[in-house]
């Protein structure tokens, strides 16, 4: 009975004399953040080809029980209209050749696909879920108001990730859109993250949601709530979710993320914490 709780990132200016020690080199920060949270969500991998030493050494400083979440290349998942299909096809397997060594500590794996790529390109994403081959959980994020329809194609799209055993990755951003951007980070967040339905569906065994927290902590509450309900159902399932939490400037993101785990804890009796934040002086100076 676990959840993976994680980041978009694993440093930050703010985490600094918090996550970890100002003296500590930038370099060596991954391995300080994974003894805090299980997992973290790799960016890195969907704007470049990041080099496989580069992957090598983070794997080699983690522990084993941690899981990276790379997001495929762009080349895959945002050129499905304009790129050759064996192209596209070639850049998922060397991707996917690039992950085989790390498969022990392989989360899921995220093929996000932007709010460009509609109901046309559904064949297209199932035959890239086909060619998965890694023993790790796969996962797939759709943001195309198509998807989110409950019945027609949202049906056909929940139907054949439920049927290859992949994971529809949920996003829910409606904290950030909750209220009128008053401050910049919320007008950056409006801007940048999708505002789609929040449908909380598990499709396979690692469910993964993104969680996009508001900069006022209290106003996360309801929806806190709901997922702490939605992952005690999900874990009196046998399943095992991975949470990314995130805020409009993600400074605040590692107590959102604790308040969330404390939440299931009081509703699941048996359930072991799955976080706990090191606390410091710096740290209560930054809420």
């Amino acid at each position: 009975m676990k959840i993976y709780y994680g980041m978009a990132q694993w440093q930050h200016p703010a985490w600094v004399n918090w996550l970890y020690p100002s003296s500590l080199p930038a370099a060596e920060r991954i391995a300080r953040y994974s003894q805090v949270f299980s997992t973290v969500e790799v960016g890195s991998t969907f704007y470049t080809k990041v080099d496989q030493a580069q992957l090598l050494r983070w794997y080699s400083v983690v522990s084993d029980d941690f899981r990276f979440a790379f997001k495929a290349p762009q080349t895959v998942t945002h050129r499905l209209f304009d790129r050759p299909w064996r192209d596209i096809v070639e850049d998922w397997c060397v991707f996917m050749a690039s992950l085989q060594p790390l498969q022990s500590k392989l989360g899921p794996t995220m093929l996000q696909f932007p709010a460009a790529c509609d109901e046309r390109l559904l064949e297209r994403i199932m035959l890239l879920c086909d060619l998965w081959d890694l023993s790790a959980p796969l996962s797939v994020e759709t943001r195309h108001l198509a998807y989110f329809d409950k019945t027609g194609h949202e049906s056909l799209l929940l139907k054949g990730l439920a049927e290859k055993g992949v994971n529809r990755v949920i996003m829910d951003s409606r904290p950030v859109f909750s209220t009128q951007a008053y401050c910049d980070s919320l007008v950056d967040a409006q801007k940048k993250k999708p505002r789609v339905p929040c449908h909380p569906v598990a499709t396979s065994s690692h469910p993964v949601v993104r969680f996009i927290g508001h900069p006022d902590l209290p106003l996360n509450d309801k929806w806190l709530d709901q997922w702490a309900v939605k992952l005690a159902q999900w874990l009196a399932a046998e399943l095992t979710p991975t949470v990314f939490v995130h805020s409009s400037d993600n400074i605040a993101a590692p107590t959102l993320a604790a308040t969330l785990d404390q939440r299931v804890q009081r509703l699941c009796g048996d359930y072991q914490p799955s976080l706990q934040l090191p606390q410091s002086q710096e740290q209560a100076s930054l809420w």
